[in-house]
C-alpha cells in the first residue's frame, strides 16, 4: 500500500509538467496532446485514491485478524495447556497413590497415610475434580474460539482478498482505459530554427560583441550603457554583469 501510495504521488508531477509543456507549446495540436496525456496522470492520481481507500478497511480487518484475534486464541490455549497440565499431573499423582494401596494390600502390610484416615488422597482426589472442572472449561472455550477463528479465515480471508482483486483489477482497467483515450503519441512539435542553427548564434554573439565594443559607454553609466548586460531576445544573457 505504502509502495502504491509513494508510485501515485509520481502521477501529478507527470501531469504538471507535460501540463506545462502542453501550455508553452506553439502548436495547437501538440499543446492538446500534451494536455491530454497530462489530464490521464491526473485521474491516474485520482483512481490510486480510490483504490487506497478500497484497500485501507481490508488491512484494518487483516491487521485486527493477525494482531488480535490469533495472539487471543494463541493465549488461550497456552493457558488450557497449564491447566491440562496440572489436571494430568494430579491424575498421575492419584494414580501412584492408587498403586502404592493395591501394593499395600497385595503385601498384607497397613498403609500409613490410609490408618490415618487418608486425609492426603481425598485431599488431592479433591484437587483433581476441581482442575478436571476447569480444564473441561477451558477445553470448550479453545474448540469455540478454534472454530471461530477457523470460520473467519475461510470466510473473511476469502472476502478480503476477492474485495482486494476486484479493487486492484477496476484501477488497472481505468487506468488502462484513460492511457488508450489518450493514446496522443507521436507528437509532431515545431521545433525554432535558432534552437537548432548553433552556427547562427555564434554570428549573432560576434555581432553584438563587436556593436558593444563601438560604444563608448556615457558618464556616470558603467560600460554596457544601463549597468545590465545584453540579452538575445529569448532572454539568455550574452554577457555577464561581471
Amino acid at each position: 500500500m505504502r509502495c502504491t501510495a509513494d508510485l501515485l504521488s509520481r502521477s501529478p508531477a507527470f501531469g504538471d509538467v507535460f501540463s506545462v509543456i502542453g501550455v508553452r507549446e506553439p502548436q495547437a495540436a501538440a499543446s492538446e496532446a500534451f494536455v491530454k496525456f497530462a489530464e490521464a496522470h491526473r485521474n491516474i492520481e485520482k483512481f490510486g485514491i480510490r483504490l487506497l481507500k478500497t484497500l485501507k478497511p481490508m488491512l484494518h480487518d487483516l491487521n485486527t485478524y493477525l494482531n488480535k484475534a490469533i495472539p487471543d486464541n494463541k493465549l488461550t490455549i497456552r493457558k488450557y495447556l497449564d491447566v491440562k497440565f496440572e489436571y494430568l499431573s494430579y491424575c498421575l499423582k492419584v494414580k501412584e497413590m492408587d498403586n502404592e494401596e493395591y501394593s499395600c494390600i497385595a503385601l498384607g502390610e497397613l498403609l500409613y497415610r490410609v490408618a490415618t484416615g487418608n486425609y492426603e488422597y481425598r485431599l488431592v482426589l479433591r484437587c483433581q475434580q476441581e482442575v478436571r472442572a476447569r480444564f473441561a472449561k477451558m477445553r470448550k472455550d479453545v474448540l469455540e474460539k478454534i472454530e471461530l477463528l477457523d470460520q473467519k479465515h475461510v470466510q473473511d480471508i476469502v472476502f478480503q482478498l476477492q474485495r482486494f482483486v476486484s479493487g486492484m483489477s477496476r484501477y488497472y482497467d481505468e487506468c488502462y482505459a484513460v492511457l488508450k483515450d489518450a493514446d496522443v503519441f507521436p507528437i509532431e512539435v515545431d521545433l525554432s530554427r535558432t534552437m537548432l542553427n548553433y552556427g547562427g548564434q555564434r554570428e549573432l554573439y560576434a555581432e553584438d560583441e563587436d556593436e558593444g565594443d563601438e560604444e563608448q559607454p556615457e558618464e556616470g553609466q558603467g560600460e554596457l550603457g544601463d549597468g545590465d548586460a545584453r540579452q538575445e531576445e529569448n532572454g539568455e544573457k550574452l554577457i555577464d554583469d561581471d
